[in-house]
């Protein structure tokens, strides 16, 4: 849990803002009077509800917010922010909120997710005033620069709020930044990754700077990743980082769903200029130990330990859904007692799919419109989601994809206006 304050801590606050995300994964709150609070932990908070829809929200809908109280941490003298989840106004948790989503996906592989512990790399840019990267600096760049100094502010305020932070360091593209998250369970690293996304954005605009989670914002750089290192307390993998056979069927539920995966780890057009894209991207649903091309690695960063690192998702995932589709995914893989087949650690770049099998290389889709006919087709997940919660979705991203093709581009122009 993140550090937080009882009931009876609220003296000295002013204010209690009520957090929650769109169906998107985007960040929303509510501004409520700390004399309040306590009224909506037990009754809830009336809000618009539509605004669940994101951009593309159109009825109102009444809606009660539940903060959780264990979530309370002070933000600044006279302001504390508490996570919330959606109620309907029948006093009943709403299966449409993505964070309500989690919690029963929660309850209902109750065995697997409550050992279930991930920790998360999360990558972004921090961009100057003009647009431009705020440094030129390379992998584990030891510089000091405004980029580092903004990272090490934003992993100190975490830390604060009592968020774990294992490190952070520049990445491989210039003004590339990458935060550690330590391992928690489900909800707490979803409620986490939020969190951070915010207090990241906030730290950066402390310094002049622009903060960005977008999948690949610079043409001929580094796309920027959400990597999740998971164990199950006790299982999957031995002391060595062998997977026992409860790893290798978990490992092979996540490769038998990648493609559904995919729309909810890498969920936005501009994702797909990420994967596919070089030799740390993914572009097909295998595994391995050294490749770092893999959509699953088993390996041994997390602080020494053995994990399984899945390499598919971005830093605008949602991540209750996403950390939700994971648990489904890996659930279905012990339930049926799947295999993942002999580990691939060729570099894509550098050897022939055609000599290989093909049954061992499902591509992971290409755009996302692909992605999201692959999750519709799923069974599995789709069962696992509430119905309405997957139609705002779809419909909201099938919505945005009509929006891309419709725009005329700077390449197109170049491309084609002179051209007879």
């Amino acid at each position: 849990m993140m550090a937080g304050v009882d009931l009876k801590g609220l003296k000295g606050l002013s204010w209690v803002r009520l957090s929650f995300v769109d169906v998107f994964g985007a960040a929303h709150s509510v501004q409520l009077p700390a004399s309040r609070f306590e009224r909506a932990v037990a009754e809830g908070e009336p809000f618009d509800g539509s605004a669940l829809e994101g951009r593309a929200r159109h009825l109102e809908a009444d809606m009660l917010l539940r903060p959780d109280p264990d979530t309370l941490v002070r933000m600044r003298d006279g302001l504390a922010r508490a996570v919330c989840t959606v109620w309907s106004p029948d006093g009943t948790r709403w299966p449409g909120d993505s964070r309500t989503a989690l919690e029963l996906v929660c309850e209902q592989l109750a065995e697997l997710a409550s050992g279930y512990r991930a920790a998360a790399e999360l990558e972004f840019y921090l961009l100057d005033s003009a647009g431009a990267p705020v440094d030129r600096g390379g992998y584990f760049d030891e510089a000091e620069s405004p980029g580092v100094v903004a990272a090490r502010a934003a992993a100190e305020r975490l830390a604060g709020y009592g968020v774990g932070v294992d490190a952070c360091h520049h990445e491989a593209g210039p003004g590339q930044y990458e935060l550690d998250l330590a391992a928690a369970g489900p909800m707490d690293l979803a409620d986490a990754l939020v969190l951070a996304r915010q207090v990241i954005r906030e730290q950066a605009a402390v310094l002049g700077l622009r903060a960005t989670f977008m999948p690949r914002p610079l043409d001929g750089e580094p796309g920027s990743g959400l990597h999740l290192h998971q164990r199950i307390d006790g299982q999957l993998l031995d002391a060595s980082g062998k997977l026992d056979d409860d790893g290798r069927a978990f490992l092979a539920g996540q490769l038998a769903h990648a493609r559904g995966l995919s729309a909810l780890a890498a969920p936005t057009v501009n994702s797909y200029k990420r994967l596919h894209s070089g030799p740390e991207a993914p572009s097909a649903a295998v595994w391995a130990h050294v490749n770092r091309a893999a959509l699953l690695r088993v390996t041994s960063s997390w602080g020494g330990a053995p994990s399984i690192e899945f390499r598919g998702a971005d830093p605008l995932a949602n991540p209750y859904l996403l950390i939700a589709g994971l648990l489904v995914a890996g659930g279905d893989g012990l339930e049926t007692g799947l295999e993942p087949g002999p580990a691939v650690e060729e570099d894509f770049q550098g050897f022939d799919p055609a000599s290989m099998d093909s049954s061992r290389l499902v591509p992971l889709p290409r755009d996302l419109d692909m992605a999201l006919d692959a999750l519709l087709a799923d069974d599995v997940l789709v069962d696992a989601f509430d119905q309405a919660l997957l139609s705002r979705l779809v419909d909201g991203r099938r919505a945005e994809i009509e929006q891309y093709w419709s725009r005329v581009t700077p390449w197109e122009l170049e491309r084609y206006l002179d051209e007879a």
